[in-house]
């Protein structure tokens, strides 16, 4: 992970910017006369600016782990929620309406004056997919937290949570291996990513392990990016691990047990993510509770300082591993319609090619979509786990 800089800031701006210009006078002056340069121009330079966005990147300095605190402090009362990133939000938002834009463009300009039946139902169905899509990526514009994480931000600012002390002992990835379901001899690998949280007194206990939070609609990935820069940026820090007063209530509410959860650090930084209940039962309910038990567990219930507060830590670059496929596919988008804003090709060629780079950036989309978690070796320690009946 590199730092997020301002210049590196201003030229992905920019890039984003430039591309609505394009997609907008495409969509805008659909009728006009080839060549469309009032598109072409934007667009180019919306892809040299993210070159320019990706070198400055590369050139960037790594993301550092940040300095921990020297001692010990209480519950803080504010728990931030996680930022909006709105690149990402305006980028979604690009990627929804380019295939609609694509295929304006095509079933204008010299092309409109013949009619396709195919260049008019490319432009429907685009356009469908570009309302359904920003329909459902409202939740982008929303709250990044889940409605059981506002209700332990709500606990911590009524004075009490269950908490227990911990150290960050390290993010770690595992990779298990199990039989696949379809195929003679093939395996299946699931990939699961957690801190490890190491309690004070804990003895010889399993360290908790704090996943991402899940999320919904295009929040998905908002999960994995938070715990991915928590990782890279508060290893060996101290602090608390919090539950909700109410965690019986959410429990009981949810089909897999899965409780919501928050390390606050010392250094003022939250990490929002959850826990599965082999996780969270010893410390809520007690490492020999049974069932039914109702005995508290090693997590007591502590009263949150209202002076303190604690935010996520620094964003970093929104660059990852999988921009790079991601930018290569969008290049290919845009150069599938230079040859119809040129002029260049007949009225079925050009809906052709119009779908080429729908299809493209519904692809990119895709990739960016799943591109949360980056880190690699220098972040995440690999553990590879096998099932029984592959030991």
């Amino acid at each position: 992970m590199r730092r997020s800089t301002p210049f590196a800031r201003a030229l992905g701006g920019a890039a984003l910017v430039c591309a609505a210009v394009g997609m907008v006078l495409g969509v805008a002056r659909y009728a006009a006369g080839t060549p469309r340069l009032d598109a072409l121009v934007p667009l180019g330079l919306a892809a040299v600016l993210a070159g320019g966005w990706v070198l400055a990147v590369r050139a960037a300095p790594p993301v550092e782990v940040l300095v921990a605190a020297g001692a010990p402090a209480g519950v803080p009362a504010a728990l931030g929620p996680i930022r909006r990133d709105w690149g990402y939000v305006a980028g979604a938002y690009l990627l929804m309406w380019a295939p609609y834009a694509a295929a304006r463009v095509a079933y204008g300009t010299d092309y409109g004056k013949s009619g396709s039946l195919a260049a008019s139902a490319l432009c429907a169905l685009t356009l469908l997919y570009a309302v359904v899509g920003s329909l459902y990526g409202i939740g982008l514009l929303g709250r990044q937290l889940g409605a059981a994480q506002r209700l332990l931000r709500e606990d911590a600012a009524a004075g009490r949570v269950h908490a227990v002390r911990v150290r960050n002992a390290g993010a770690v990835q595992e990779n298990y291996r199990s039989p696949a379901r379809t195929g003679v001899g093939k395996t299946d690998v699931s990939v699961s990513r957690w801190l490890e949280l190491e309690a004070d007194g804990a003895g010889d206990a399993r360290p908790a392990r704090l996943r991402a939070m899940e999320g919904v609609n295009f929040k998905i990935a908002t999960g994995e990016k938070h715990l991915s820069q928590a990782a890279s940026q508060l290893a060996g820090h101290e602090g608390w691990l919090c539950w909700h007063t109410r965690w019986k209530e959410i429990a009981a509410t949810d089909r897999r047990m899965i409780l919501p959860a928050a390390f606050v650090t010392d250094s003022g930084h939250v990490v929002w993510g959850c826990m599965y209940e082999e996780d969270w039962r010893p410390w809520l309910r007690g490492e020999a509770a049974g069932a039914g038990d109702t005995e508290p567990g090693l997590a007591a219930v502590h009263s949150t300082e209202p002076g303190r507060a604690a935010v996520p830590a620094p964003r970093p670059s929104r660059f990852t591993a999988a921009y790079r496929g991601f930018l290569s596919v969008l290049l290919a988008a845009l150069l599938a319609t230079v040859p119809y804003l040129l002029g260049l090709v007949p009225v079925l060629a050009a809906a052709g090619l119009a779908a080429l780079s729908g299809f493209l950036t519904f692809f990119g989309a895709a990739i960016l979509s799943g591109s949360g978690t980056d880190g690699g070796p220098d972040v995440w320690a690999v553990r590879e786990e096998l099932h029984p009946s592959l030991r």
